[in-house]
């Protein structure tokens, strides 16, 4: 899908907000799902570093497209 060339300033920024509180809430529920998992299964924990250092990727590349202009 082209960019649309009429859409004002206001408008992108609105859009990009939109995009980083959308990203934002995934992170936080993907975090949220590996702290339950972590506790209720002590076990897993070693397996769940793998994940948090996805969680930890993520943000960072979320960071980086943030600020990228």
């Amino acid at each position: 899908m082209a960019a649309d060339p009429n859409a004002t300033p206001r408008r992108d920024q609105e859009t990009r907000l939109l995009l980083l509180v959308l990203a934002l809430a995934v992170i936080l529920l993907t975090v949220s799902g590996l702290v339950y998992i972590t506790y209720q299964h002590p076990a897993l924990t070693g397996p769940l570093g793998v994940g948090w250092t996805a969680a930890a990727v993520m943000v960072t590349g979320l960071g980086f497209t943030v600020t990228r202009r």
